[in-house]
């Protein structure tokens, strides 16, 4: 295959730019970091670039290659959390309280945005990696099961098993802020 252009590159890349940034700047561990793994999928996107078949999806091939960009810059960086959670038990008033809450924001949900500015950052943050990756490429970036599950080579039913997941996390977390905040509507 003849070399292709850099313009041609550009033109493919240029609609995709924020998506990638956005999606570096939430993956990336360490502070700043998101930068350097954008510039390193860039230019490896570029020097594989007569491997990328013309007329395929090419958001889902240069995310690939960001992912596989995030995973060799991110095992430089110690991670530092805490235990994850899974295994906290909630009584059963508790469950209902927040199953209360949670409609509830169905019915106002520009009260949460309102609250959400870090809480929201930290709930992801404590999704486990793969649960954070798989929702984010979904939910954020609009990627298929497929796509996703070419994309980090796991079979598609644990890609939706990590979005279900993750659902449910960040469901019972945000309920636990509209407790915190009085969004629950109060009952007899």
């Amino acid at each position: 295959m003849a070399q292709r252009s850099a313009a041609e590159f550009l033109d493919l890349l240029e609609p995709i730019r924020d998506s990638v940034y956005r999606y570096a700047a939430r993956m990336a561990w360490g502070d700043g970091q998101s930068h350097d793994i954008v510039q390193e999928a860039v230019m490896t996107a570029w020097r594989e670039f007569d491997r990328y078949e013309p007329n395929t999806n090419f958001k889902a091939w240069m995310f690939r290659i960001l992912i596989n960009s995030i995973y060799r810059l991110n095992k430089r960086v110690a991670r530092q959390s805490g235990p994850q959670l899974d295994d906290v038990h909630h009584d059963l008033h508790s469950t209902m309280e927040r199953e209360e809450a949670w409609s509830s924001l169905l019915d106002g949900p520009e009260r949460l945005r309102e609250l959400l500015d870090d809480r929201l950052v930290a709930a992801l943050d404590r999704l486990g990696e793969d649960e954070r990756q798989c929702l984010l490429l979904r939910l954020l970036e609009g990627f298929s099961y497929k796509d996703i599950s070419v994309m980090l080579d796991i079979p598609m039913g644990t890609a939706m098993s990590h979005v279900h997941r993750a659902r449910l996390k960040l469901r019972e977390d945000l309920a636990g802020l509209a407790v915190e905040h009085g969004l629950l509507r109060e009952s007899a």
